[in-house]
């Protein structure tokens, strides 16, 4: 019986390692949540979230062309109800209040278990359920929260 809401996030993995985003894109494949799309870096991630739509984007911090910090501060002034966890080899207090500042979810640490990882995709995942309920009936009344409306 499909009850029309979604069993779990769709996720947009964005990092210019492409084996930072192969390990990540299978231990997340092995837990059942679907991959819609990979980026390498942040104006890519911004293409990939226009045409995919996703849910939650596991975001690096430092990449060419657009890093992480720029990145999340366009999608969620675009998408609203985007998750963003950003994932960072550097563990710095400034770093982490920077990525806070641009609308991330929350900051891990790259190499964190797999565990810590997980809980944190379940409460984004939640955190996102919980904004979308509260958006959708400002929608209905025509009170626009969406790329066309910027």
């Amino acid at each position: 019986m499909t009850t029309g809401a979604q069993a779990g996030p769709r996720v947009l993995i964005v990092d210019d390692d492409p084996s930072i985003r192969r390990g990540l894109r299978s231990l997340l494949e092995d837990e059942g949540i679907q991959i819609v799309a990979e980026a390498f870096d942040g104006a890519d991630a911004l293409s990939a979230a226009y045409h995919s739509a996703p849910d939650l984007v596991f975001m690096d911090l430092r990449m060419p062309v657009m890093g992480g910090i720029e990145a999340t501060r366009q999608l969620t002034s675009t998408f609203p109800t985007v998750q963003v966890i950003i994932c960072t080899a550097y563990d710095d207090a400034s770093l982490h209040q920077g990525a806070k500042e641009a609308g991330a979810y929350s900051v891990l640490v790259k190499g964190c278990s797999p565990r810590l990882l997980l809980e944190m995709i379940d409460q984004a995942w939640d955190h996102k359920q919980a904004m979308d309920r509260v958006l959708r009936p400002l929608q209905a009344d025509g009170i626009g929260f969406g790329p066309t409306d910027y």
